[in-house]
């Protein structure tokens, strides 16, 4: 773990995993305001994954792991609604948090350290294949989608992809090593009939 900082904090349903990519439609205005500070600043947010409670209304029992998100484009969508996509950036941990006057949650978070790099070999030629079959399915017309360069990737692409119980992919969060986060993947798929 390295330095600690402050930052707005989105809890959201669907994990957001370092290199991946969410689109969301936004209408609360506590994260009207955070959407429009990030992009006045260049500033960035944090996501953290639900784990009791909703996306609106009451602030909701979080997760104490989450990624920074980047904007990464923005739109007003036919509904009138703010539409952006965002990507994940750095791990952290949450340590503490409390709700603005609006709702907004801001939380001291502690950043990971950054990992280290491990190529792709022939043992995940394997999840790499079944990575691809699962990227045709989610991103049809092939957009927004690249084949991981390493391990790490190829972790957190599967992590958002496989069809499996959200708590199995949000553990991962916690975990530095990406073969662990890995043989963690194999496990689940070890325990899915569709997969044997």
């Amino acid at each position: 773990m390295t330095t600690t900082t402050q930052i707005p904090i989105f809890p959201l349903l669907q994990p957001l995993f370092p290199g991946t990519r969410i689109n969301l439609q936004i209408f609360e205005q506590r994260y009207l305001r955070m959407i429009t500070e990030c992009l006045k600043k260049q500033g960035t947010f944090g996501v953290v994954p639900i784990l009791e409670g909703d996306e609106v209304g009451a602030v909701p029992q979080v997760h104490p792991w989450g990624v920074t998100a980047k904007i990464i484009d923005w739109n007003q969508l036919e509904n009138g609604l703010l539409g952006i996509a965002i990507e994940g950036e750095q791990r952290f941990q949450l340590l503490s948090s409390n709700a603005e006057k609006d709702g907004l949650v801001v939380g001291q978070v502690q950043f990971c350290v950054e990992e280290k790099i491990v190529p792709l070999d022939h043992t995940s030629e394997d999840l790499q294949e079944l990575l691809a079959v699962l990227a045709e399915e989610y991103y049809p017309d092939n957009s927004h989608w690249q084949a991981p360069q390493d391990s790490n990737a190829l972790s957190w692409q599967l992590a958002q992809l496989l069809p499996v119980e959200p708590v199995l992919p949000i553990s991962l969060l916690e975990v530095n090593d990406p073969l662990l986060r890995l043989k963690c993947i194999r496990d689940w798929l070890d325990n899915l009939s569709q997969f044997s």
